[in-house]
């Protein structure tokens, strides 16, 4: 006996109805079969990382001139980049630190101290024992004062958010906790406080932005 054979029937030039032997019919089958698919888990996993970035900005003023801008961005738990622009400063390194307040009603010195919510002396941004706002220092050149950081102690949501703090550079380079400390309290010589840093020339408060 003959293998019995399955027609197809064109109904238009683009479309036409055939038995479910029909060679055409298997192919299409199998194409659909081996058609790659977005997966879905990859792509909710993608909406939820582009959700979770957070990012703040800082706009620096300050006197003889120096200002800038500082901005934060933090993807999930992750550590935070800053990125920062700044003019006007002398040539040479710049403490640049997170203080506690975001106040800047007395010009900078109503920004408090360097946030440190866990108590600890300054330190460098590398060290055990630091502030949270210990950054250490940027270092300013003739075209200007250009850097990034990263840190994971200053976090943009959470107990121990810097949103709603500021950002402060100051006149001179940062001792990192290592210098002189025979005048704590004063506005002398307060390594473990203040670096040594000298005067703050330039503050400005930590706001979030749109992503």
């Amino acid at each position: 006996m003959m293998a019995a054979t399955t027609t197809c029937t064109f109904t238009t030039a683009a479309r036409h109805v055939c038995g479910a032997n029909c060679a055409c019919a298997r192919a299409s089958l199998s194409a659909k079969a081996f058609t790659p698919r977005a997966s879905p888990g990859r792509a909710a996993s993608l909406v939820v990382r582009a959700a979770d970035e957070k990012k703040a900005v800082c706009v620096l003023t300050g006197t003889a001139g120096v200002e800038g801008t500082v901005t934060f961005t933090q993807s999930g738990d992750g550590p935070t980049k800053i990125v920062g622009d700044i003019s006007g400063l002398a040539e040479g390194l710049h403490g640049f630190h997170i203080h506690e307040f975001g106040d800047t009603t007395n010009g900078c010195m109503s920004t408090g101290p360097h946030f440190n919510p866990n108590g600890m002396t300054h330190g460098a941004p590398t060290d055990e024992i630091r502030h949270a706002g210990d950054m250490g220092n940027v270092t300013a050149t003739k075209d200007g004062c250009a850097f990034e950081i990263e840190d994971a102690q200053i976090p943009l949501s959470g107990a121990n958010t810097i949103v709603g703090r500021a950002c402060v550079i100051h006149e001179l380079e940062d001792d990192l906790g290592t210098g002189d400390h025979s005048e704590p309290g004063t506005q002398g010589k307060t390594s473990k406080t203040t670096g040594n840093a000298g005067g703050r020339l330039a503050c400005g408060v930590i706001g979030l932005t749109p992503n």
